[in-house]
């Protein structure tokens, strides 16, 4: 009875729907029934991707609200034997973001070859997906693509403190953001610990110094007792 009423309230969903968002909808549902939850297993090899790699996700419609949906570009962020991190990517058509989204979103301008349009890297949907969701190898690499400089200010203003360069690719800046996301207090208290060591050490070899220079004054009053004893001998 449940699977006769939400079957009839999707079938009153999508027939209100445009085509453009009912066909997405009902492919979804198929490709979910033959590889979904419900569906028997396989054991197929996976193709291994590669940090940076570009690839064409379908983050399906089985999403809430403002998560990711549909299909989009999305970069690798790291591969397991069947699924893979992503950041998935989107069109920067000049939305506006929250505060708390912007600070933590990475923009590209286009270049014509990675990217075709002036896109927005999307690292707070960050999300691990089976490899059956990826329509497509795009044959990219984001280390082959040049941060532009004003994004580079703008990541810096965020972070306040300069810890983008210019220059640098986007693989090395997502990798950059992501630390300053996950790992800021750690990475803080970990250079806390190696300054107060630092700081040790430099204690320690001030110490030796005015050692080794008290050494060297009583070796030299030594020589100079030894010399008087010499003498008067």
């Amino acid at each position: 009875m449940d699977l006769n009423t939400t079957l009839a309230d999707t079938e009153m969903l999508v027939g209100a729907c445009v085509n453009r968002q009912a066909i997405p909808f009902i492919l979804w549902n198929d490709f979910f029934n033959q590889s979904g939850t419900l569906a028997p297993k396989n054991g197929k090899r996976q193709y291994r991707y590669k940090w940076g790699d570009k690839v064409f996700v379908d983050f399906g419609c089985a999403n809430i609200q403002t998560e990711i949906s549909f299909p989009h570009p999305a970069i690798v962020l790291y591969n397991f034997s069947n699924t893979v991190i992503v950041a998935p990517t989107t069109s920067d058509d000049n939305p506006t973001f929250s505060d708390d989204i912007e600070s933590v979103i990475i923009k590209v301008e286009k270049d014509g070859r990675i990217f075709p349009k002036d896109t927005v890297i999307n690292l707070h949907q960050i999300k691990a997906v089976h490899k059956e969701r990826i329509i497509s190898n795009l044959k990219c690499n984001v280390r082959d693509y040049t941060v532009g400089s004003s994004e580079i200010q703008r990541l810096n203003r965020v972070e306040q403190k300069p810890i983008f360069s210019d220059g640098i690719d986007l693989l090395t800046c997502i990798r950059i953001k992501l630390a300053a996301m996950f790992a800021s207090q750690y990475v803080q208290s970990i250079l806390a610990e190696n300054e107060a060591a630092n700081e040790k050490v430099k204690a320690q070899a001030e110490q030796l110094v005015e050692k080794d220079a008290e050494i060297a004054r009583l070796q030299a009053k030594l020589d100079a007792l030894m010399k008087d004893s010499g003498n008067k001998g």
